[in-house]
């Protein structure tokens, strides 16, 4: 496990890295970290995928039914999964750009919080999960556990955080006055930036005037934290996946692979009982 434990550590210092590497070359970087952060989210997000469908199947069906194979997960399941992936992978990378110095620390020093949640996990389940399944159902219930003590420390900082002052200004002004120009020079960044800055600035202009005013404090104190919360659950969402997507392609590929093997063999021995 220790050496799982580096490769995190390995590949939240290389993010690191990457953020702060000068232009051009932190654009052209963007494409090859987006593929790897984008499969690493992948991986972890289709075994939890095969996990619930194949405990699903291996509960209502027949041994022999030919539904084991038709509903376990072909082209539009992984398409799906790769999609949304690749969406949650940017996302993340542009949020990562623009990341305060604290909530970057916050990150690091939750990484023993999640190894030691890890390890509490995989020993309690350990006496009643089959083997080849603990891998993976640990990893199954490590994202949401993990995500939401990320999430509780993620608004903590970002509400601790100094910001701008928005208050008695319209919402276009206030892009027009706090938006910053991107320096970089690809332009599928240089737009993804420019959209995480007006989520941000809008997210911020909604809190400010919302807050302590109770004329304001009806669709657009709803709209603020609706806001807050989804940006802060999917940055939280697609890191947790991108770690747990490590320990995914690090492990053997057993569990869910195991289990659909398993199913196969039965189907075939009912098949020739009956035959």
């Amino acid at each position: 496990m220790q050496s799982l434990y580096i490769l995190q550590l390995t590949a939240v210092t290389f993010l690191f890295g990457w953020r702060h590497l000068p232009e051009p070359y932190l654009g052209w970087a963007l494409l090859p970290v987006w593929a790897v952060a984008g499969y690493l989210i992948f991986a972890s997000s289709i075994e939890a995928a095969r996990l619930r469908r194949s405990a699903w199947l291996n509960q209502y069906l027949l041994a022999d039914s030919l539904w084991h194979v038709r509903l376990r997960g072909g082209w539009l399941l992984s398409g799906w999964h790769l999609l949304l992936s690749a969406l949650l992978a940017l996302f993340m990378l542009v949020k990562l750009l623009w990341l305060s110095p604290w909530l970057w620390l916050m990150l690091l020093l939750s990484l023993p919080l999640l190894w030691w949640l890890d390890s509490k996990l995989r020993r309690r389940l350990q006496s009643h999960v089959k083997p080849p399944l603990l891998n993976a159902v640990s990893r199954r219930l490590l994202v949401p556990l993990g995500a939401a003590l990320l999430l509780c420390g993620y608004l903590l900082v970002s509400l601790s955080l100094s910001q701008p002052n928005m208050q008695g200004i319209g919402w276009i002004d206030a892009l027009g006055r706090h938006m910053q120009h991107s320096q970089s020079s690809l332009p599928l960044l240089a737009l993804s930036e420019r959209g995480h800055q007006v989520l941000e600035l809008s997210v911020q202009w909604a809190l400010q005037n919302t807050l302590g005013d109770a004329d304001n404090s009806g669709i657009l104190g709803v709209l603020a934290w609706s806001l807050l919360l989804i940006s802060g659950s999917a940055f939280i969402w697609a890191w947790m996946r991108m770690l747990t997507g490590i320990a995914t392609l690090r492990s053997k590929p057993a569990g869910v692979g195991d289990a659909d093997n398993q199913a196969s063999h039965r189907q075939a021995e009912a098949t020739q009982e009956r035959g």
